[in-house]
């Protein structure tokens, strides 16, 4: 029975090595893109800050840039805390709750 597969002979591969074992020097090219290094302080993620006025410690986190994106408590929480540490026009203090946290003792 005839066979059409035909084999071609390949001609040798020539590379700078001719021993696969042998280790290639290593080629770096630096990116194009390097940021320049920053000249400022660097930014802690995240911040303690303390209101003194109200006596809390706000967790800060920044951006890149600096800015503040989020916060713990929020901006519109602490303004609510400010809102009712200060005293109503007229002298009036906020209403409080009556009732303690502790429930009451029974005697037997």
């Amino acid at each position: 029975m005839p066979s059409d597969l035909s084999i071609r002979a390949v001609s040798p591969i020539t590379g700078p090595s001719e021993n696969p074992a042998e280790p290639k020097p290593a080629t770096v090219t630096p990116p194009a893109n390097v940021a320049p290094p920053q000249t400022g302080p660097p930014i802690l993620n995240p911040s303690l800050r303390l209101d003194p006025a109200l006596g809390l410690v706000v967790i800060e986190f920044r951006d890149e840039s600096g800015h503040i994106t989020t916060a713990i408590p929020s901006q519109r929480q602490i303004d609510a805390y400010r809102m009712w540490s200060e005293p109503l026009p007229g002298g009036d203090a906020h209403p409080t709750h009556s009732h303690s946290r502790t429930p009451a003792r029974r005697n037997a």
